[in-house]
């Protein structure tokens, strides 16, 4: 008998100790739900649900109750049962409050957060057909405005949070322009190395054989085309100075704080999501066809009192009026941008663990072609491994993760191919019968006097390669249940490499040009060891949190450009060797800082909220007795919905929050080296010596800018926090202004840099109104909706009337503000543009700025955004998942008319049909001027028309940014074809555009550019 209990206890401990229950978690759509707590209520017995929604807990044979909760679920309270499996279904909270949210050096809860602090999550971006990750933050934050520089693939964008701060939008240092505006951004605990700073160095380069290299005229190549989107799990935004203080100089503009997705508990996971589609451009302008064309040019000439002749370089040569056939029409425009780019993307994961580990590793492709002609594309590829473990006792936890990508864009180095469509509609043929490039027409010598052959960009080969790196480890240790030992440790790199050649086969051979190359380097790196201290302990009726800790950070750049001309073989310009003049340039510069922090927060009964912060940093930028500066803040909070007297009255308030901060932060962007005395070598050498000279004065005595940051919120839910309304006031005051201050060239500079005693502020109105309007077993609907209406305002500026910036910023209006002539229509007699001098008189010939205060330029508009936002609705019904998210934004900007008039309608340039509405005779009563073949009066007036008010005009849209419709088949279905999960889904972006803007793209607002792409795609995605 004796040896049959202890058997029974060996393999049957339940009979002696308890049972187990098993069953499975599923939410609304009877999907499973993966990291739920089930805990053995008034126990410390607990689990989780695995990926599979499965669970399997210990009760004792006399029963209890189970209590089943999770982030972003309602808690549900089961009675444990044994002869069955349990299925529990969970519903989704009506809000968002209690997710985890991600802030400096730490996490929180908007709940409990007393910053302003907004997260876009990974179900967000994942249903965006984008490559970058800044594309997928467009219209959706509050206080942040990102705009597309071109339609380009890895174009860049330009961010910025809550204003400028700065009177000038760039420092030049070390022959490169160092954005001063731009927030910092952050990825898993490190600083990414090259910011939002443009990594290629080919963008606009005049090489020493005179040809002009770039990959996108309009605004460089973007870093964050490294980073595959489908790796973020989330994206902060920090703004106020509760949310960004901690990061002390750096956080004046702003943080943007990427965290990457982790492993989780359960069985290990194979995710695939395989997508197609293709990209067009949208409606744009007309241009002239043939007929209209040609009846501008002979307009224009008689208009002049020229005859059309063939004579080079005479104002009257007109190859397109004599020469080429006139019957002969091309839409250059469609010809070059009509073409459909192709996208795909792959990104594959496995992932998996248990309590103790859990791993992730995914791979990712992208490709994205050009609509250009030609065999172009961008094609990146992505490696992800994180890896966290903690020990059994849970004191000791690891978390590593590492991002690599390798990214190559083959593009045109050509400098025509954007403004190819300004080619006349009857331009001859490009290529002949055999492909070879058309150089000479009816003895017309191509490319003298006139238009070369644009086509000549398909024998041009440029290239950029970039591999990114960024690696990251955080250790921590308990030391006890209320000390915490952490070490962050991070490296971050971006190499990039650049190659542009240009072969004879690209070149007219009558203009005896030369072959030339030009290779390039610009590797960005950084690295960060931060060691932080964390007590964490009830104290009365609340909680003390208190973090100290330490930052030490060097970050490099290096490059280096060579150019070789005089290539005998075009098969040689992979190489330098083959060439026979070789010019180099080169540059490095170097970045240290260290600084200490700390944050102590307390929460009183979870209803009073304190927070404050402190951090001394010291920056390399800065000489001795400037290197050091003090930052902090403080915030608080108050929880009034929680308090009794509220509660027991206004039953409809479930949630209540106010809330507020002020605190320093500061910047210092200006680039390295700016404060001491610098000389390079010269470019080129005399008599076989190369000399020096001088870089930048010595300044001693440039320091810190500063931003002082006040903001108050008001947050309500009502209805059982079924709508959720967060609201904000903020003013930023930036001052010490970092100003790159405009010498007389007799210095032998252009500018020094230096802090002005100028203050710049920032002040605004926030709001998101979230709402969950419907919400039962098989159909749901949630909308969000946000909205920001910024000022910015110049409030001091000394002695600005005798600087050189008098001409360009008054105190009392945005630093935005847009300084022209008063447009004030065409000269009913002569025909030309005329305007309003500072007088009020009306002249066609105004004095421009030329140093001096005496001119005609008066403010004529401002183009800060007046508003902007985005409105977001999800509808879901049984397995069908609709998205649609629309952007606005209210805006002037510059209409198409800028470019046309630098071209001159009536020159040998094609123009947009819009300009037939022109000035023909005397008496005329029109908006815009007489066509011009030369370069008289009319010429001039259309010069001063380019720096008017006429050429700006309401930029104002309504986008719909994102549009997406998937379908996932039930649990029954995914299983017969051996998954756990599948789904379809489509997806489209940039749609629909509402606007009556003057131009091609409100967005991007370039006549010759790319506007941005509408893309189309249909995919995949499976879990197994």
């Amino acid at each position: 008998m004796k040896n049959i209990f202890l058997l029974t206890f060996l393999f049957f401990p339940f009979v002696s100790i308890g049972q187990t229950v098993r069953g499975y978690v599923f939410d609304n759509r009877n999907e499973p739900i993966a990291g739920i707590t089930i805990t053995l209520k008034e126990t410390e017995s607990n689990t989780t649900t695995d990926k599979q929604g499965r669970f399997a807990i210990a009760v004792p044979p006399e029963g209890g109750i189970l209590v089943f909760s999770g982030i972003g679920y309602s808690t549900v309270e089961v009675q444990a049962e044994f002869d069955t499996e349990l299925k529990v279904n969970m519903s989704s909270e009506r809000n968002n409050l209690d997710e985890v949210q991600v802030i400096g050096y730490g996490t929180t809860t908007r709940r409990y957060n007393v910053g302003s602090v907004t997260t876009i999550k990974a179900e967000d971006i994942a249903k965006q057909p984008v490559s970058n990750p800044l594309a997928a933050l467009q219209g959706r934050v509050p206080g942040l405005v990102i705009s597309a520089t071109s339609g380009l693939p890895g174009a860049s964008f330009n961010v910025q949070v809550r204003g400028q701060n700065t009177l000038s939008s760039s420092v030049q240092g070390l022959g490169v322009a160092t954005p001063l505006d731009n927030p910092l951004y952050i990825i898993d605990g490190v600083p990414f190395a090259p910011q939002n700073g443009n990594i290629n160095q080919l963008r606009s380069i005049q090489s020493p054989g005179g040809a002009t290299v770039f990959n996108n005229q309009y605004g460089g190549s973007s870093p964050f085309n490294s980073i595959n989107p489908a790796d973020i799990e989330s994206i902060e935004v920090l703004r106020d100075a509760d949310a960004t203080a901690i990061y002390g100089s750096r956080g004046g503009n702003g943080v943007i704080l990427i965290t990457t997705k982790r492993g989780a508990n359960g069985k290990t996971e194979f995710t695939a999501d395989v997508s197609s589609g293709v990209s067009v451009i949208g409606k744009t302008i007309p241009m002239m066809d043939t007929r209209e064309y040609l009846a501008m040019r002979r307009e224009a000439l008689a208009n002049d009192g020229l005859e059309p002749n063939l004579t080079l370089w005479d104002p009257a040569y007109a190859p397109d009026l004599l020469a080429f056939d006139d019957a002969k029409h091309t839409d250059w425009k469609d010809y070059f941008m009509g073409n459909t780019a192709r996208n795909t993307i792959a990104n594959a994961s496995i992932s998996g663990g248990n309590q103790y580990t859990n791993f992730r590793l995914s791979a990712g492709f992208n490709r994205n072609t050009y609509i250009f002609p030609g065999d172009f594309s961008e094609n990146r590829t992505n490696l992800a491994v994180n890896l966290q473990h903690r020990s059994v006792d849970s004191r000791f936890g690891i978390d590593f993760s590492a991002n690599y990508s390798y990214t190559i864009n083959n593009s045109s180095g050509s400098p025509d191919l954007l403004m190819a469509y300004r080619l006349e509609p009857n331009f001859p043929d490009l290529l002949d019968d055999h492909d070879n490039l058309v150089w000479s027409y009816n003895g017309i010598d191509l490319g003298m006097g006139i238009n070369g052959n644009p086509i000549a960009y398909l024998r041009n080969l440029y290239s950029t390669e970039n591999t990114l790196l960024n690696s990251s480890l955080q250790l921590s240790y308990k030391v006890s249940k209320a000390l915490q030992l952490r070490a962050s440790l991070g490296y971050n790199t971006v190499m990039g490499e650049e190659y542009f050649g240009n072969p004879l086969s690209a070149q007219n051979p009558h203009r005896g040009l030369e072959a030339e190359a030009t290779f390039g380097n610009n590797n960005f790196g950084a690295w960060i060891a931060e060691p932080q201290l964390e007590y964490r302990k009830p104290v009365g009726q609340g909680t003390i949190s208190i973090l100290i800790g330490g930052t030490i950070q060097y970050s490099t750049n290096d490059k280096t450009q060579i150019t070789g001309i005089g290539y005998a073989n075009d098969d040689l310009l992979g190489s330098i060797n083959g060439a026979s003049d070789r010019y180099v340039s080169d540059g490095f510069s170097e970045y240290r800082y260290a600084a200490v922090f700390g944050r102590a927060n307390y929460r009183l009964k979870d209803k009073y909220i304190l927070n404050l912060t402190a951090r001394r940093d010291g920056s390399s930028r800065f000489g001795p007795g400037r290197q050091f500066g003090n930052f902090g803040s403080i915030g608080a909070g108050w929880l009034f919905a929680e308090e009794k007297f509220i509660s027991d009255n206004l039953h409809f308030l479930t949630y209540g929050k106010l809330r507020a901060s002020y605190g320093v932060t500061g910047s210092d962007a200006i680039g390295d080296y700016q404060y001491i005395p610098r000389w390079a070598p010269t470019t080129y050498p005399y008599n076989g010596v190369v000399g020096y000279s001088p870089q930048n004065h010595f300044n001693p005595t440039l320091s810190w800018a500063s931003t002082r940051k006040w903001e108050a919120g008001l947050e309500l839910g009502v209805y059982q926090d079924r709508i959720l309304l967060s609201s904000a006031y903020f003013r930023n005051r930036s001052g010490d202004q970092l100003v790159s201050y405009y010498l007389p060239t007799q210095t032998g500079f252009g500018a020094v840099v230096d802090n002005w005693d100028a203050l710049v502020q920032n002040a605004g109105f926030e709001f998101v109104l979230q709402t969950n309007n419907l919400q039962n077993q098989h159909f749901g609907w949630t909308s969000s909706f946000n909205i920001s209406l910024p000022r910015n305002e110049l409030i001091k500026f000394p002695d600005l009337e005798t600087s050189p910036y008098a001409t360009r910023y008054v105190v009392g209006r945005s630093l935005g503000t847009i300084y022209g002539f008063d447009f004030a229509g065409v000269n009913p007699e002569t025909g030309l543009f005329q305007f309003r001098n500072a007088q009020g008189e009306l002249t066609s010939t105004p004095v421009s700025p030329s140093g001096t205060r005496f001119n005609d330029f008066i403010p004529i508009g401002n183009r800060d955004p007046k508003f902007y936002g985005g409105l977001q609705n999800a509808l879901r019904y049984k397995g069908i998942q609709l998205d649609l998210f629309l952007e606005f934004r209210k805006q002037l900007g510059t209409n198409f008319l800028q470019q046309a008039y630098t071209f001159t309608p009536g020159h040998q340039y094609n123009v947009p049909a819009a300009l037939l509405d022109r000035w023909q005779k005397e008496g005329d009563m029109k908006d815009l001027q007489r066509f011009t073949a030369s370069y008289g009066d009319a010429y001039r007036t259309g010069q001063h028309f380019v720096m008017s008010s006429g050429v700006y005009s309401d930029a104002s849209y309504i986008r719909l940014r994102n549009l997406n419709l998937s379908y996932t088949f039930g649990s029954a279905t995914a299983a017969r074809l051996g998954l756990s999960r599948f789904r379809i889904h489509a997806a489209a972006q940039n749609l629909f555009t509402f606007s009556g803007y003057q131009g091609n793209d409100p967005e991007t607002q370039s006549l010759y550019g790319v506007p941005v792409l509408k893309t189309f795609v249909l995919g995949i995605n499976l879990t197994l």
